[in-house]
């Protein structure tokens, strides 16, 4: 599920990062705009789980209704807040 996360970003022109942050951080990433892009920006030690969370909040702030997106992806997309 990552990867295809990974792959609707593109599709839609949004730059995702996969960085270490400081352990202390209140938060493991997100969406941001960077010089006007949106970028979302991923915590590389969190797991899996966390980075597919993170992906999923950030990409469904975006329009994906006229793109074919797997029916498992559009769902959990549909349930992000």
């Amino acid at each position: 599920m990552l990867r295809e996360l990974e792959g609707l970003a593109r599709r839609l022109g949004i730059e995702v990062r996969f960085e270490p942050f400081d352990p202390r951080a209140a938060r493991r990433g997100g969406l941001c705009t960077l010089h006007g892009a949106p970028l979302v920006l991923v915590d590389s030690t969190a797991t899996t789980m966390e980075q597919v969370g993170i992906l999923c909040d950030a990409l469904a702030q975006f329009d994906v209704e006229i793109m074919y997106v797997p029916p498992a992806l559009r769902t959990r997309l549909q349930k992000a807040p």
